[in-house]
């Protein structure tokens, strides 16, 4: 199998300007540079510069696959419209990392797979389907901030005696962009049912609204005068944080190694629903394959008798 590589950056808030895109010209006459992307491919050889020195400098996010099985996932996101303190709970160890750069907060992903990978086909996962994450961390959401917990559990980061951080319901309904996420990083399917078994759906747009609506008229007036004051603040963003902040704990969290406990329950259940499904799809087409003979064998036998008369 020949070397395959893929390096991807795209800038969101903001384009690039000319210098800075005469300034990537410089790192790769090859890559492909518009004012808010720039992508390359290598059959050989690699990116002339640090990935994450180019997120800090230019880009929003950036994704990396290697036919060797290593998938690599980088968001850049305003630290002020988050709560990095609040953050750091979910990202520990190698598999997922977060560390502030200025006036961002880096969030830096790894998955590894000994397997090769052929992800680079044309229906694998893009950047633009798991960029609207940031958003949604902007939003309050942490259901990607725990994807990534789930991701370092997996790897190995995080010690059984550990207990899990905050999750908010929704795991077993995640957004396009969150599963996008889950299939980049190939989080266990079965790790993250059994986390999910613990919490509701989560739609909670409906409860969202009435909060809003039913905000007294002088905290509707502050709101406003917030948005006015920072022409760049997502007001939107801001009020979900500020109503997701408000909704009280649901349940405690679970040790890890309880967690990866009922993941592998589930993940035995599963196997064995699979195996039963499989056995039941042999014997029906085995059961089908003798009838037919058996309809054969009588045809043949019924134009046997005819030819004697």
């Amino acid at each position: 199998m020949s070397e395959y590589q893929c390096h991807e950056f795209i800038a969101l808030d903001r384009p690039l300007t000319a210098q800075q895109m005469k300034d990537l010209r410089a790192i790769s006459t090859r890559a492909e540079i518009t004012s808010t992307r720039f992508k390359n491919e290598y059959h050989w050889g690699d990116l002339k510069a640090k990935p994450e020195k180019l997120v800090e400098r230019y880009f929003d996010a950036y994704m990396y696959f290697a036919n060797w099985g290593t998938h690599r996932l980088m968001l850049r996101i305003p630290a002020k419209g988050l709560e990095p303190n609040g953050l750091r709970a979910y990202f520990t160890g190698n598999a997922a990392r977060a560390r502030r750069a200025g006036a961002h907060l880096i969030l830096d992903l790894h998955s590894e797979d000994e397997e090769p990978d052929y992800y680079y086909e044309e229906d694998s996962v893009s950047l633009a389907a798991i960029a609207p994450i940031r958003a949604e961390l902007l939003r309050g959401d942490t259901r990607p901030a725990y994807l990534a917990w789930l991701l370092a559990v997996q790897m190995g980061d995080v010690d059984d005696d550990a207990m899990e951080p905050p999750v908010r319901d929704g795991l077993s309904n995640l957004t396009a962009a969150q599963s996008a996420l889950v299939e980049f990083l190939r989080v266990d399917a079965d790790l993250l049912a059994a986390a999910a078994t613990a919490t509701a759906e989560g739609d909670d747009e409906t409860a969202f609204r009435a909060w809003v609506m039913g905000l007294d008229p002088r905290a509707k007036d502050e709101w406003l005068a917030r948005a006015v004051d920072d022409p760049e603040l997502a007001l939107g963003a801001a009020l979900h944080r500020e109503f997701r902040k408000q909704k009280p704990k649901r349940r405690p969290g679970r040790r890890v190694g309880d967690l990866c406990a009922k993941a592998k329950e589930i993940r035995s259940n599963r196997e064995q629903a699979e195996a039963l499904a499989k056995q039941k799809k042999k014997d029906a087409a085995a059961k089908a394959r003798t009838k037919q003979l058996d309809t054969r064998a009588k045809g043949k036998n019924r134009r046997g008798t005819g030819s004697k008369r």
